[in-house]
């Protein structure tokens, strides 16, 4: 939350209107804009709705048409999703080399809220944010408060 600007526009779209998204983002007094696949906007196809800023927890297994997406719209994004590995591919190694990049690295590990609510204990691996124009630097960190 910090470092964003208050009273922004958010676009959230991986997320429904119950994503811890955009209830927290929502009750933090920012202007939220959702969108998910399963109400029929497709991230890829839909135009983005004018916004500050992009977040969400994208599918991991497209983070690689995710991130090119994102660099096409232009506006400063934050993307939850787990470290292992993105460096490693190719085409991303040299879009992350030719674009603005930042990692806000968390800690302790991220527990993600499951379907039914749940959230499993000892995640086995490292999530953060992957951001581009969110972050002062290109690497930066940041205590988790889990009792929220």
């Amino acid at each position: 939350m910090k470092r964003l600007k208050s009273n922004s526009t958010v676009w959230c779209p991986f997320d429904t209107e119950d994503s811890e998204f955009v209830k927290v983002l929502q009750s933090n007094g920012f202007n939220v804009e959702f969108g998910h696949i399963s109400t029929g906007q497709d991230f890829f196809e839909v135009e983005a709705p004018e916004c500050d800023y992009i977040i969400s927890n994208p599918p991991y297994s497209l983070k690689g048409e995710v991130f090119k997406r994102l660099y096409e719209i232009g506006k400063p994004f934050a993307m939850l999703i787990n470290f292992q590995g993105i460096f490693d591919h190719k085409e991303r190694f040299e879009m992350f080399r030719n674009n603005k990049i930042e990692m806000l690295w968390l800690s302790p590990r991220v527990n993600y809220i499951k379907e039914n609510g749940s959230t499993p204990k000892g995640v086995p691996f490292q999530s953060g944010y992957l951001c581009s124009g969110i972050c002062a630097s290109q690497l930066d960190f940041e205590y988790l408060n889990k009792k929220l």
